[in-house]
């Protein structure tokens, strides 16, 4: 971590007191899944503005199958979706997987229909019996609800079936669920499926996989792979990626440190509104780390971070709302903040002396009305 200043209260000790945050919503235009499109290009093309489902000329030797599921995507791309549900249906019946996986996604999402789950499950089932990947992932997905009445059990069985039939996002869950058992043996697996999704292009993965090796899960650990892979997140716009690479290229884990390639990512991170990035990038500014020095702009990040939930943002913006440092000074506000930081955006209380002197401080200097009105107020620009 980022070495944090200490609080220097002698500034405002003897000053005067100052008075004064599941299954997807019916989609009105939904996007065609892109694992389903199977169309030539130039009819994807065609299909999106407005070539007629009904009267296309369809390619030479088509089953009625195949010519079936033709016209559901022609239809769908289109937006023309009751013929896109009745021909993905139609095909479906017929044993067409990739059709079922389509009609499932409709009747899912509410499309030319009622939203309807169990029939989703239904058509996904029907995908499913020919290991469709995307069948499988979203039974793994609905199966998430936790509700019995659907029949699926747990979602870890159909992440595996998808993971195994190439589905990337389901190589991620697949691997998170491994991770969460606690078994050794199974962290191995975890780390090896978020690897193959990671190099397969999954942002979460790459962000998931630096995350095992920077811990430790599933062998041993390896800071210098963890940054080269949060870095890989961060280039994929996975602002946690970024902070951890800036956190790691400040204090030299996984390599040197480098105070600009820390600000950079950190910046990246902070402007992503990642409220920790932010506090952390506010304090690289502050501290003119990897730059010139900016304390008015380090105090805007403070509170953003702070107004994002992040203790350290909210006890770095009420030191500096106390000392007047880049911002207006005002102890009631900063009051405000300090205790907002005594706990985490999960309500444990956080162990930071700097807070709790900081604090103490405060009290010392405002009046008793004006901390109960500033606890009752909470966190709050």
């Amino acid at each position: 971590m980022l070495v944090r200043f200490s609080a220097c209260l002698a500034l405002f000790l003897s000053a005067p007191a100052v008075m004064a945050q599941t299954a997807p919503d019916t989609a009105a235009d939904p996007a065609f899944p892109s694992e389903l499109i199977l169309l030539p290009q130039a009819v994807q093309d065609a299909a999106s503005e407005g070539l007629d489902a009904e009267a296309v000329e369809l390619p030479s030797e088509m089953t009625p199958v195949a010519e079936a599921w033709y016209r559901a995507q022609i239809a769908y791309l289109g937006g023309d979706w009751i013929p896109a549900r009745r021909y993905a249906e139609t095909a479906a019946v017929a044993g067409h997987a990739d059709a079922a996986a389509l009609a499932g996604i409709m009747a899912r999402d509410g499309v030319a229909q009622e939203r309807d789950i169990p029939a989703a499950v239904d058509w996904f089932r029907r995908a499913a019996e020919a290991d469709h990947p995307v069948a499988l992932y979203q039974l793994g997905l609905l199966a998430r609800l936790g509700d019995p009445s659907l029949g699926l059990g747990t979602p870890r069985q159909w992440f595996d079936r998808a993971a195994r039939a190439g589905h990337i996002d389901a190589m991620v869950a697949y691997a998170l669920a491994l991770r969460a058992s606690g078994i050794p043996q199974e962290a191995v697996l975890a780390r090896e499926w978020a690897e193959r999704a990671a190099q397969q292009g999954s942002a979460e993965a790459k962000y998931q996989f630096a995350m095992m090796l920077d811990e430790g899960i599933g062998g041993p650990r390896n800071a210098e792979g963890a940054r080269v892979w949060f870095q890989r997140a961060a280039e994929a716009n996975i602002a946690e990626g970024a902070f951890q690479a800036g956190m790691m290229w400040a204090d030299g884990e996984g390599g040197l440190a480098d105070d600009v390639e820390a600000r950079r990512y950190l910046r990246i991170a902070a402007e992503s509104g990642y409220a920790p990035g932010q506090g952390q990038y506010g304090l690289m500014l502050y501290q003119g780390r990897g730059g010139d020095q900016g304390r008015e702009a380090a105090a805007h990040w403070f509170g953003e971070g702070a107004r994002g939930g992040d203790a350290e943002s909210q006890y770095l913006y009420a030191f500096v709302l106390a000392q007047g440092d880049g911002v207006a000074r005002d102890l009631e506000t900063a009051y405000r903040w300090v205790v907002a930081a005594g706990t985490d955006d999960l309500g444990a209380p956080v162990h930071n002396q700097d807070r709790d002197r900081l604090q103490a401080a405060l009290e010392r200097v405002l009046p008793l009305d004006v901390q109960a009105r500033m606890r009752e107020t909470g966190a709050a620009d």
